[in-house]
């Protein structure tokens, strides 16, 4: 399933099947590892994140269908609008803080340990002090670029081919999956909260693991258990869980290239297991869900009496 998942095939993956077969050429020889129980291209492992790259920009049209068709049966509610506006203004602490040399800084700290930053040597020259301009990440206390510098200048280049900065969404795209609605086959993600497929920038929620059953339980007996606000308790437990998990896996990105974050780091903090660990508190998440049906509930028994 894993495999599949990589290749692009998030739901249907029990109707799919990928053959792949590596061929020889005077550039390619295909062994085995000494064992026999491995396939070698060039005595390198196989290539499978290019391969699942190149399956998913050219995936066959009645698989992209199946997927579809498949997907088409969850029910979730899309909440990435209104985390968005959550956290509109709270993106900014996403951008985990860098250190770097300051003079008369009130921080000392091991320069070997350091995690660099600083502008672009063009931005240097055109301030006319032969060194860091005052504007552009010079590290004084206040200025607006002194913690982060301009960090494409690792790629910039004077007389290099024409471009763009682009930023990439750091919000994932999150599908909420489950048995019931044919979503999630038994073995995936079990008893786990989520699993973050990092190539495709996709977050795909267990909607029936037991911690987000057991809230939405908590709280339909906490609002007299009326059938009618069932898909409100539901709605609103996902919302706010969705939204705990997005926020580690921005939180995680932001640590990306860090020195003392290796790519094994990276990949355990956005494990299964890591995100499961991350909804099992309960108490901000309850307030929140309480005052939240508080306010929409009060609001529809008002309507009603009126």
């Amino acid at each position: 399933m894993s495999k599949l998942q990589q290749f692009g095939i998030t739901f249907g993956y029990r109707f799919v099947v990928i053959y792949i077969e590596p061929s020889e050429s005077e550039f390619i020889r295909v062994t085995t590892n000494t064992a026999r129980t491995q396939l070698l291209m060039n005595n390198e492992p196989l290539p499978w994140a290019d391969w699942a790259i190149e399956f998913r920009e050219n995936m066959p049209e009645d698989i992209k269908r199946l997927i579809e068709e498949k997907a088409a049966g969850s029910a979730a509610t899309d909440h990435t609008k209104t985390i968005r506006e959550r956290l509109r203004d709270l993106l900014g602490l996403y951008n985990v803080s860098r250190y770097k040399p300051v003079h008369g800084g009130t921080i000392l700290f091991d320069e070997d340990r350091i995690i660099h930053a600083g502008p672009s040597p063009e931005s240097a020259i055109v301030s006319g002090k032969g060194g860091f301009s005052e504007g552009a990440g010079s590290g004084k206390a206040g200025q607006k670029d002194g913690g982060l510098g301009n960090v494409y200048a690792l790629f910039e280049k004077k007389d290099g081919t024409p471009g763009e900065k682009v930023k990439a969404d750091p919000f994932p795209r999150t599908r909420w999956i489950s048995i019931i609605d044919g979503t999630r086959e038994y073995g995936m993600i079990e008893d786990r909260a989520a699993k973050y497929l990092d190539d495709q920038n996709l977050l795909l929620i267990n909607a029936d693991f037991r911690v987000f059953t057991d809230m939405i339980d908590h709280f339909m007996n906490d609002f007299g258990g009326s059938t009618g606000i069932k898909d409100l308790v539901v709605d609103t437990v996902h919302s706010w869980f969705e939204q705990s998990l997005i926020e580690t896996i921005m939180g995680i990105h932001a640590l990306r290239n860090s020195k003392e974050w290796s790519v094994q780091d990276i990949e355990e903090a956005l494990s299964e297991a890591s995100l499961t660990a991350v909804v099992v508190q309960r108490y901000h998440i309850v307030n929140a869900v309480r005052r939240h049906l508080g306010i929409k509930l009060g609001a529809q028994m008002i309507a009603s009496k009126s």
